[in-house]
């Protein structure tokens, strides 16, 4: 009988242990959301690309990026959101709105 008390307090432990570390980290996804300046990794987590992915695209100059000591690479959560939006497609709702707003128009004239 005690064997399985023990078992089982260890199952409620590493269950707890795994619950708080869930907890741990939910708390410092949301403390890097207000982060205004973010390095490498939390930028490529942020955009949902890889680090090599990202960092080629600094080597390659494709996207903005600091490098305040020569070695070390930050980006601006703003400066990626303004390149991550650039290229923006329409949806086929808008481009119908579009559309019709033209041809108004030609119709007025």
């Amino acid at each position: 009988m005690t064997g399985n008390n023990t078992i089982s307090n260890e199952a409620a432990y590493h269950k707890q242990l795994s619950d708080l570390q869930g907890r741990v980290n939910h708390l410092e996804e949301i403390l890097h959301q207000g982060k205004e300046v973010l390095n490498l990794d939390e930028a490529a987590k942020f955009m949902g690309i890889s680090r090599s992915t990202l960092y080629k695209m600094t080597h390659e100059q494709t996207i903005p990026f600091y490098k305040p000591n020569g070695k070390m690479v930050f980006f601006e959560k703003a400066d990626l959101l303004t390149w991550i939006r650039q290229n923006r497609y329409s949806s086929k709702a808008e481009i119908s709105e579009e559309a019709d707003r033209i041809i108004r128009k030609l119709a007025a004239k």
